[in-house]
Formats: structure tokens, sequence, C-alpha cells
């Protein structure tokens, strides 16, 4: 059990409830109210649609009463007691699963509560660095192509499908990697562990040899992301079938799934006797709030614990009782792509859909020398002068935050080649005079839409970059669509208007730079050959210095050639409301924008 519950015993809860009962009647007081842990969160725009689940777990449930001897204040008791509220502001969508299955935002809430990966990234106290979950070691061999992975033994899954083997780590990730997945990280874990150059086999039950073909730097980061690396139950799915399997969900972390309703919330509880951590509140709920006020709101009346909150509701929050704050620094990095840059299989059947040669900021040559690439150019390094980004640092994060100017490189600017640290900086008039001697003196239109994923003041940026460009001319048309369905469009390269996305902190520009590879499944909104190349050779590069200068050269063709800029890296403020304290130090790093380690989740002494 976790040192914030589980110390005193469920009889001692009861004796010094009893005693203080009696000493307040002593005294002549009144004996306070224990008060039942429950909650009931509230929607402005319910929806009554319910995940239907093949197979039904009955799990037994109790009332856990507590004491207040003060506002916030909480009795510590036996056994995880209490529901943990947090409320998300992206669509959770239909809950699924299987790691083919399950994409985008979804997976990144599944690889944070019911599964687990090989690896976890430690904080910035200890350098980002690795550490075991799933795996208790790993070994690499000097010419860095095999890798050894030791599974730990007796790991169990949830709803009794067994022990977790190399048989499930190898078709988990299999399945990931597989045609059509909806894996964020697929081509990723394909490259790595089923490259046509190596191999993937179990040595035991417990062992696991991966030969990737070719060096490969980011094994250990493949293995620690939410969203590519959790391991299922394979026997799950063989008894039951992908769909059904996705929809009950058997793996091995500290929260099993119980039920979810589209549109309205994901439940879990509390594994008991969790082989790492059991949780301290008995249940995990994720309320899908999209509404910021709304979701203010409940945690302003207790129904939430936390929320995804945007910096300017920061003042009505500090007004909350007891409210406490979980900061956590370069939490999120913002970026603005004007996309349909796709210069890789032109004119072949690999051209993709988005590439439309007609649009301003769009080539119709791929040669970087040619006049036509320059003219667009000039279109893009415009686009990026009239943009002030300190300006949208000071405002909309409330200085809670850092102007950017390649993603991926957040709080690393020092390491980028000198010529391009401070930036294209801001320049309207300069911006102005690029447009017209691109031939657009008078502008063009352009649609701006934001993908909403949970980072600090991803969409009032991207809207306010629209109303820069608006001054130099370019009219534009703001779009705000639900991600799952806007995230379709990008991951097939048919999207080629302007989209800011945002991703959580990264220690590495590698962890991104592979987006911009027209191999990947999902894509930064721009391609080019010399670019392909450029990330194949840092990728390779399992020398650390010499892959920052790999990595350096592939920011320098992007900032040389204007394909997208950094808008900033930020802080994200987590609100603790009353009842629940700072678990910071707990923290999954493999993924700094959403809210991990929920099982360290402390009650408030």
């Amino acid at each position: 059990m976790g040192n914030q519950i589980g110390s005193i015993s469920r009889i001692t809860v009861w004796t010094f409830l009893l005693l203080g009962l009696v000493l307040m009647i002593a005294c002549g007081g009144t004996a306070a109210t224990p008060v039942v842990v429950e909650k009931e969160v509230v929607r402005e725009v319910p929806k009554q649609v319910i995940v239907e689940k093949e197979v039904v777990t009955e799990v037994e449930t109790e009332k856990v009463v507590v004491a207040t001897a003060a506002p916030g204040a909480m009795v510590e008791v036996a056994r995880p007691a209490g529901t943990l509220d947090i409320g998300y502001q992206e669509n959770l969508g239909v809950f699924a699963s299987h790691p083919r299955l399950t994409g985008g935002n979804y997976a990144l809430f599944v690889g944070t509560t019911l599964a687990e990966d090989l690896a976890s990234v430690a904080g910035p106290d200890e350098n980002f660095a690795f550490q075991p979950r799933l795996a208790k070691e790993w070994s690499v061999s000097p010419d860095s192509l095999t890798w050894i992975f030791k599974l730990r033994k007796g790991v169990p899954f949830h709803k009794g499908y067994g022990e977790m083997t190399a048989d499930d780590v190898i078709w988990s990730y299999m399945e990931c990697a597989a045609e059509g997945t909806r894996c964020n990280g697929g081509s990723k874990i394909r490259r790595l562990w089923f490259n046509d150059k190596g191999y993937t086999k179990k040595v035991d039950d417990y062992t696991i040899e991966v030969h990737t073909g070719e060096p490969q730097f980011d094994m250990l980061i493949q293995v620690s992301t939410y969203t590519a690396g959790f391991v299922m139950s394979k026997k799950q799915v063989d008894e039951l079938g992908e769909e059904a399997a996705s929809q009950i969900a058997a793996a091995t972390g500290p929260w099993e799934f119980v039920e979810a309703s589209t549109g309205q919330f994901w439940r879990f509880e509390a594994v008991q006797n969790h082989w790492r951590k059991t949780p301290n509140f008995a249940e995990l709920v994720l309320h899908d709030i999209p509404e910021e006020s709304t979701r203010l709101a409940n945690f302003q009346t207790g129904k939430l614990d936390t929320f995804v909150m945007q910096l300017d509701s920061k003042p009505a929050v500090e007004s909350v009782s007891g409210v406490k704050f979980m900061r956590v620094e370069g939490g999120g990095t913002e970026h603005i792509a004007w996309m349909g840059n796709f210069y890789v299989g032109l004119g072949t059947p690999d051209q993709r859909e988005g590439y439309d040669a007609s649009l301003p900021w769009v080539s119709s040559n791929p040669d970087v020398e040619s006049e036509e690439w320059q003219t667009a150019v000039k279109v893009r390094r415009a686009m990026a002068m009239a943009i002030d980004k300190q300006a949208i640092v000071d405002t909309i994060l409330k200085g809670e935050g850092e102007p950017g100017v390649i993603w991926g490189w957040e709080g690393n600017e020092h390491r980028l080649p000198e010529n391009i640290q401070k930036g294209y900086g801001y320049d309207p008039e300069a911006a102005k005079q690029l447009l017209a001697e691109a031939g657009y003196p008078d502008g063009f239109e352009i649609t701006v839409t934001p993908s909403i994923r949970g980072v600090p003041g991803e969409v009032d940026a991207c809207f306010a970059v629209a109303t820069m460009w608006e001054e130099i001319g370019i009219r534009t048309r703001q779009e705000n669509v639900l991600y799952p369905t806007f995230r379709l469009l990008i991951k097939d390269k048919k999207f080629n208007q302007a989209n800011c996305h945002g991703t959580g902190g990264r220690s590495d520009p590698m962890t991104l730079h592979p987006s911009a590879h027209s191999g990947r499944l999902f894509g930064a909104g721009f391609t080019h050959p010399t670019l392909d190349e450029l990330i194949m050779t840092a990728i390779s590069e399992v020398d650390s210095e010499e892959r920052w200068v790999a990595a350096g050269n592939i920011a320098q063709f992007i900032f040389d050639n204007a394909l997208e800029t950094s808008l900033y890296s930020s802080n994200i403020l987590w609100p603790l409301g009353p009842e629940v304290d700072s678990w910071k130090e707990h923290l999954n790093y493999a993924d700094r924008r959403i809210l991990s380690s929920t099982e360290y989740t402390p009650h408030r002494r």
C-alpha cells in the first residue's frame, strides 16, 4: 500500500472516529458529521451513449466514511478510498485498448491508467533518465544493434487473464506496428522491432531479443511512450476477439477499466495489491468536459479534484478554499505549420492528396534552389515573422512559458546552430514586404485549425496567430473541430492549411523530428527528400553528441525553408482541490502534457 493511505487499519480509523466523538461530547461540542466520499459531475450537454461490454465483471463496492477535523483534512484508511475525479477538455471518445485499434489522444488515457510500458521516464531531478517498469532491465550490444529486455516475473493481467510474458509483449508491439494500425508510434515500433534487416524473438517467457537491423538511437524512447508501448493481454484477444477485448481491456496497470460512456466519462477501479503501486483512491474517473467554464464550475463546487485548466482561469481557481497548484515546467509545446508541403513522391502514386501547388505557401518545384521554391519560402517566412510569440506568452500563457524557435527544441535552443537560435524575429513590416516580393501584396486566404490536445493556450494562441496574419493582409478562416476527426486528415496528409499542434514537453528534439519523415503514419505537415535523408542519418546515430549535430542539421533545413515555427513551450498548472495533494515527484515524464501516475495521488492530510 502507498504511504499516504494504508498505514492505519480500518479498526484504527473507527477508533479515532469514536474517540473524537467522545471528546467532543465531553467538551460540550457537537460531533462533526462523517462525510461519505461520493461525487457526481454535471455537464452542460449530457449524452447517454453507453459503451456495451460483452463480459461484465461484478465488483464489490463500499462507501468509505472519513472524518474532517478541518476543511480538506482526511483520515487515513487501510484500503484505497474515495473517488479521484479529473476533468479533461479532449474528446475521450469510444473506449478502446487494443494496441492496433487505439490511437490519438485515446491512447494517452489508456497508457496512463490501465496499461503499462516496458520503461518510464524520471523527472528533471534525475535528468529524465529511463527507469524499469514491465522490463526489469535491458542491455544493448556494443554495435548498438541487439537489445535484450528482461521482463518482470509474476505481473498479472486484469480480469484473471494470467501472467504477462514475452508473448504478450511481442504480440502487443506487432499489433501496434501492423498494417492499417491506428497506433500513433506504429511506424517507429516497426522500424525498431520489425525492421526488414533485423528480427525480434522470444528467448524465453521473460526474455526478448530485438535486432534493429541498423543502429537506432530511440529504442528506450519508444518503449516508454504512452501511445505506442503499452502491453495488453494476448490471451484475452484470442478468447474474445479484437473488438470485444478492446472494449473490456486486460492490462497490467494500477487501474482496472470498469465502464465508459462516450462523451461523458471513463471509469476505473484501483487494483488491490498491484505489483508496483496500489492507488490511494479506490476509483478514478476521467470526465469528458470540453467547456472550460463547466470544468471550472465543477472544480469550484468540489466535483472535480483537478482538471485541464486554461491559464486565464487561474484567478478564479485561486479563490477556491484550500487549492494548490502542481506545476509541470515545460510541460507542453506548441508549433504552427502551413501544411501541404509534401514533396516526396510527386508525380507518382505516392504523391500525397494534400499537395496543391496553387497554394501560395506551396512550391510547384521541390528543388530548393528553384525560383518557385524561393517564392514559397518568402511566403512562409512572412507568415513566421508576423507572429509575436512573446506577446502570446505574456498574455495567453500569463508568463507561464517561453517563446519557441524550432518545434521540439524548447529548452535546448542553446544546442541549435548559432545562426537560428533567436528565430525569425517579429517584424510585421518586413513580413508585408516579403509577401509583396512573392507576388501577394494583397495577401491571400488560409484556414487556421488548432489541434485540441490539452496544451495550455493552444486554441487561443492559434487564433491569435490568425489575427496577427490578418494584420499583414492574410485573410483567415478559423475552424475549431474535434481532434479525433481532424487527426485523420493530418494522418492521411490531406490537410493543407495552417495547423497549430501541441505535444508534451520534449527533452530530445529527435522525439519529434521523425514526424517530418515521409514514411511516418502521422506527420508534421511537411516532407522533403532531403529531410528524409537528414532524419534517417540522425536516427541511426547512437553517439549522443553526434546525434545533436545531426538533429541540428534537420533544424537548419526546416528553418532555412520556413517549413514551420515553434510558438512556445508552456508550463502546465494542475489545480488541486482540497481533498488531494501533489505527487509531482512521481510523475512519469514520457509525455508531460497528460496527467500521469495518478496511483500516487495522495489524500490531503
